[in-house]
C-alpha cells in the first residue's frame, strides 16, 4: 500500500497538490476571490515564499499536525492590478477564517516585517456649532484623545522622518487646515500640539458638509503638490480619520430622506478610488462621537451597492435633520456606509478614551506578511480533505484545500515548553520513519526468497545422491 502511495507521488502531473514539507499532507493553489479591493495571497510553497522574497522560508510555508489538529498559513496582501505587495494593517478584528463551514473563533496572528515608508494621516474634524455646545463639552473630548502622548506617537513616532498629519477643519464647504489656512503636512510632534492647542478649541459654525468632506479629502486633497509630494516622497499610504457628531445636512429643510442619493454618490466615488491601480489608495476611517441615533435597529443594506430610504434610514426618511434628527443622535449608518466603501473601520465613541484608541488603530502598524495559526479540537477533520477560509473584512477572501493522506502520518509534532502550538520536527525525524518503513519493505522483499532458496539447499544436502 505503502509503496502504491509513494509511485503515485512520483506519477502525478502539475505542481499541484503539492507536498508540505515534514508532513503527509498536501495543498493546492488558493483561490482568491475576484473582484475584491484587494487580494489574499496564501503561500502554499517555499518557492513561493522565495518569489516573495521572504526570507524566513520555515515561518513562511504552510504547516499542519493531524495529532494536534493544528493548521498554520501564511499570506500577504496584494494589489488585484499589478499584484504588488501591498503593506496593510490586519488585525483579528478584520480577520476571520473558516475550517470547512466552521468558523475558527480562537486563532493567533502573527505580523512580519513592518512597513519601512512611511503614513500619511488625514484628520478631518467636524467644527459646526454642536461641537462647541455645552462649554466645549464635545471638542474637549477629541482635545483630550489628540493631545495623548500614545496617539501623538502613534501618528508621529520619535525619530521618524516618513509620516505626516493633515489638520483639517470642516462645516459648510470644502476642509481648510484646522487654522483656517491651506492644508499642509505636519512632521513633527511641536508643530501637532501646536496647531492643537491654538486652534482646535475655536469655535466655528455652519452646516454639516460631511459628504462633500470625505470626496474632498480622499481625491482633490491628495492631488495638491505639497500633499502629493509627501505621499511620493515618503512612499506612504494616505490614512483618512473623519469624526462628527451628527449627520450630512447641507441646507435647513434637509431630511435624512435627502441624503439617500448624496451618499449614493460618495459611495460610488470612494469605490472607484479604491479600484484603482496604484499603492497609495485612501483608506477612510469614521468615527462618531456620540450615541447611534437608531438605538435597537441594526442598520441593513450596508453591502449593497444601492443605498436605499430604507438601509439609510428606516422609518425616520422623513425627519428634517437640522435641529430635529439631530437630537436623536448622530447618523452611525452613514459613517458604516463611507468607511465600507473607503475600505476603513467605522467607529462609534463618546468618551476621549475611547476616541484615542480609534485614533491609534487607524494609525497601526502596516506589515507586509502575516502567519494565521489555530487549531481543530477533533482531529477526524484532518483524516479527510478540508477547505480553509480567509475572510479581510469586506476587502478580500481566498480559499484553500488540504489533503491529508489517508494511510500515512508523518512524526507527531513537538511542543516545547509551556509554547502555545506544536513544532515541527525536524526532517531527519521523517526520513528516519521512511528509512524504517522502506527497510521493512526491502526485508520483506527479501526473507521470502531468502528463506525459499535457505531451505532448498538444506534439502537437497540431506536427500541421498543417486548412482550415475
Amino acid at each position: 500500500m505503502i509503496a502504491w502511495f509513494l509511485l503515485a507521488l512520483g506519477c502525478q502531473e502539475g505542481a499541484y497538490p503539492a507536498p508540505i514539507l515534514g508532513t503527509t499532507y498536501r495543498i493546492d493553489k488558493d483561490v482568491p476571490k475576484q473582484g475584491g479591493e484587494v487580494t489574499l495571497d496564501i503561500f502554499t510553497t517555499d518557492a513561493e515564499c522565495a518569489n516573495a522574497k521572504i526570507d524566513d522560508i520555515a515561518a513562511c510555508r504552510p504547516q499542519v499536525d493531524r495529532a494536534a489538529g493544528e493548521v498554520r498559513l501564511s499570506f500577504d496582501v496584494r494589489d488585484p492590478g499589478n499584484g504588488q505587495t501591498l503593506y496593510q494593517s490586519v488585525d483579528k478584528n478584520s480577520l476571520s477564517i473558516a475550517h470547512n463551514t466552521s468558523k475558527q473563533g480562537d486563532f493567533e496572528l502573527i505580523p512580519y516585517e513592518p512597513q519601512v515608508g512611511g503614513q500619511l494621516f488625514v484628520l478631518l474634524l467636524d467644527k459646526t456649532l454642536t461641537m462647541h455646545e455645552n462649554n466645549n463639552a464635545r471638542i474637549n473630548k477629541v482635545y483630550s484623545a489628540l493631545m495623548r502622548k500614545s496617539v501623538i506617537e502613534s501618528f508621529l513616532p520619535s525619530g521618524a522622518s516618513k509620516s505626516g498629519v493633515v489638520l483639517l477643519k470642516f462645516n459648510t464647504g470644502d476642509p481648510t487646515g484646522l487654522d483656517g489656512g491651506p492644508p499642509r503636512v505636519i512632521t513633527s510632534q511641536a508643530d501637532y500640539k501646536k496647531m492643537i492647542q491654538t486652534h482646535l478649541l475655536t469655535p466655528s459654525g455652519g452646516y454639516t458638509h460631511l459628504y462633500n468632506a470625505v470626496r474632498w479629502s480622499s481625491d482633490e486633497l491628495l492631488k495638491m503638490p505639497e500633499i502629493a509630494n509627501f505621499i511620493g516622497s515618503a512612499n506612504a499610504e494616505p490614512t483618512i480619520v473623519i469624526l462628527t457628531d451628527g449627520f450630512n445636512n447641507e441646507e435647513h429643510a434637509d431630511t435624512c430622506g435627502t441624503n439617500v442619493p448624496r451618499l449614493q454618490i460618495l459611495v460610488d466615488k470612494l469605490r472607484e478610488l479604491r479600484r484603482g491601480t496604484g499603492s497609495f489608495k485612501p483608506r477612510v476611517f469614521t468615527v462618531g462621537l456620540g450615541k447611534p441615533y437608531r438605538r435597537g435597529n441594526k442598520p441593513e443594506g450596508i453591502k449593497a451597492k444601492e443605498v436605499t430610504p430604507a438601509s439609510l434610514c428606516g422609518k425616520y426618511v422623513d425627519y428634517v435633520i437640522d435641529r430635529g434628527l439631530e437630537f436623536e443622535g448622530i447618523d452611525h449608518v452613514s459613517l458604516e456606509w463611507i468607511a465600507e466603501a473607503g475600505g476603513g473601520i467605522p467607529f462609534t465613541r463618546d468618551d476621549s478614551g475611547g476616541l484615542a484608541e480609534v485614533f491609534k488603530q487607524a494609525a497601526a502598524v502596516r506589515y507586509r506578511w502575516y502567519t494565521i495559526h489555530y487549531r481543530v479540537p477533533d482531529n477526524f477533520w484532518h483524516r479527510q480533505s478540508f477547505e480553509v477560509r480567509l475572510t479581510f473584512g469586506e476587502r478580500a477572501s481566498t480559499t484553500v484545500n488540504l489533503h491529508p493522506s489517508a494511510f500515512l502520518d508523518a512524526p507527531t509534532a513537538e511542543r516545547s515548553g509551556a509554547g502555545r502550538w506544536v513544532t515541527p520536527r525536524p526532517l531527519r525525524d521523517s526520513v528516519a520513519v521512511l528509512i524504517g518503513t522502506l527497510s521493512c519493505l526491502v526485508l520483506a522483499a527479501f526473507v521470502g526468497p531468502a528463506a525459499f532458496n535457505a531451505r532448498r539447499a538444506l534439502f537437497r544436502r540431506m536427500r541421498p545422491r543417486k548412482p550415475v
